[in-house]
């Protein structure tokens, strides 16, 4: 059930593009109308095949899961959307403003706001995920029973790629360079990964060029120093008056623990230093009420963020 709930979710096409002639190398405006055809293609196969189908699968998830768990996951989608919006409206704003030739500049600035937009979405994550743990048999039942329509789409979708390649073969790059991954929406690289854009998804049409353009908060890829640190320990859960978190592979120095409820407000902001690789801090929880809180560690090396529960 594991291989088909992840294939069927695993719906990503990979765009390989092949070299071409020097002298047939079609110019940035004619590949920027190539992908556009593409996008087009996609996005009309997309509303009359598939859209339909995942609506009526997303209205019988909903309807199974409790008022409150429903209330809850209505307003992390609300949020969810949101800041998926204000990251396109921030990359295209640094990208109109950014000074022409200074491209290293430029892509500093685009991580620094990818990891900020990402951590966002990381405080959003911790709260579904004990939605998605309780209506997990749920999913399964969803995919298992759709298996046939799903791995059908899987060969829809390869055949519209072959086709446009077919048709565009000078939209070749350097030898051995790979094209971003076109992940179709709510489908995700791993069946984790695609279920959660799933559950967050608020059943409106997506935009087809989301995951393209980079803008795809729950896609996996992230900067290279955000996989050097180690995972974020908590302990006990759940938390009293106190808890320890620790994580590993940390540079040495200063770094800062913050807490936030669950309506991404901070509440505390705890200094921190990284000894021998390593953070281990006992925190004073006393004076919290009684919830779900997340603990975000910032390093030089990135964030890592988990959840604790007080009780």
């Amino acid at each position: 059930m594991n291989r088909i709930f992840f294939a069927a979710l695993g719906l990503t096409i990979l765009f390989a593009t092949q070299s071409a002639p020097a002298q047939n190398k079609p110019s940035k405006a004619e590949r920027h109308e190539a992908m556009k055809d593409l996008r087009s293609d996609m996005r009309t196969w997309f509303e009359r095949d598939v859209y339909p189908s995942l609506k009526t699968w997303h209205q019988e998830y909903d309807a199974s899961l409790t008022s409150e768990d429903l209330s809850t996951l209505k307003r992390l989608r609300t949020e969810a959307k949101q800041l998926k919006e204000s990251m396109r409206a921030d990359m295209k704003s640094l990208k109109s403003t950014a000074e022409r030739g200074n491209r290293d500049a430029l892509k500093e600035k685009i991580e620094a706001l990818r990891e900020k937009h990402h951590d966002a979405m990381q405080r959003i994550v911790e709260g579904v995920k004990p939605i998605a743990k309780r209506s997990k048999e749920k999913l399964r039942s969803i995919f298992d029973t759709n298996e046939d329509k799903i791995e059908a789409w899987r060969d829809q979708a390869r055949e519209i790629m072959k086709t446009w390649k077919n048709e565009h073969q000078d939209m070749g790059g350097k030898k051995g360079h790979h094209g971003k991954a076109m992940g179709l929406p709510l489908i995700g690289e791993d069946g984790k990964r695609a279920a959660l854009k799933f559950i967050l998804w608020d059943g409106s049409m997506p935009p087809m060029d989301e995951a393209m353009l980079g803008n795809d908060l729950l896609d996996g890829r992230q900067n290279q120093s955000r996989e050097r640190l180690g995972p974020i320990s908590i302990s006990p859960a759940p938390s009293g008056n106190a808890a320890n978190v620790s994580i590993s592979n940390v540079p040495n120095g200063a770094a800062t623990l913050e807490l936030f409820d669950m309506n991404g407000i901070l509440v505390r902001s705890i200094p921190v230093n990284a000894v021998n690789g390593a953070i281990d801090q006992r925190i004073d929880l006393s004076g919290l009420a009684t919830g779900t809180y997340m603990a975000s560690v910032n390093t030089p090396e990135g964030r890592r963020t988990g959840q604790i529960v007080v009780n």
